[in-house]
Formats: C-alpha cells, structure tokens, sequence
C-alpha cells in the first residue's frame, strides 16, 4: 500500500465515501444534541408556557436517537456482511477437512 494515503487525509476520506459520510452523520448528530442541550437549558424558567417546545425537542431527540441507532446498526450488517462476502471465496479454496 501506498504511504500516500497516510500522509494526505482528504486523499484517505474522498477513497472511503461510506465511512466519510458515516462520521459526518455522526458529527451532525452529536452536533444537533449539543445543541439541544444548550438550547432546552434554561427552558425550566418558562414555566408552563415552555412545556410545548420542551416537549418538541424530546420527540425531535427522540426521534434523532431512533435515527442515529438505525445508521449504526446499518453500518454494522454492511461491514459485516463485506466481511462475510469476501471472506467466503478463501473458505471456498480451501480443501475440505477429511
């Protein structure tokens, strides 16, 4: 292998589009809980009046979570499945056990 790959980063992440996007969808999602956070803060000095965009933003979370645990488990059948698909073809070439 190439040390071009180890010296240029953006070389690395444009060769790899899957896992790039992955750590950019996870970075977005952290991103978007941060900022939750640091918005629904000071939402308990609203009172009553504040319980309906309390409430939005648990579903909205709510729902991101669902979202951010579906992409990991998709992450984890293709890697998965990749590692099955190429390890199938040398199980295959080797000879069967007498």
């Amino acid at each position: 292998m190439s040390h071009t790959h180890t010296r240029n980063p953006f070389l690395y992440f444009w060769r790899h589009p899957r896992r790039t996007g992955f750590i950019i969808f996870n970075l977005i999602v952290i991103a978007l809980l941060i900022g939750w956070g640091v918005f629904t803060r000071n939402m308990a000095h609203e009172g009553l009046a504040g319980v309906p965009n309390v409430m939005l933003g648990y579903t909205g979370m709510a729902l991101l979570i669902v979202v951010w645990f579906a992409g990991w488990l998709a992450w984890a059948v293709m890697v998965t499945s990749r590692h099955v698909h190429h390890a199938a073809p040398v199980e295959a070439a080797s000879p069967p056990e007498k």
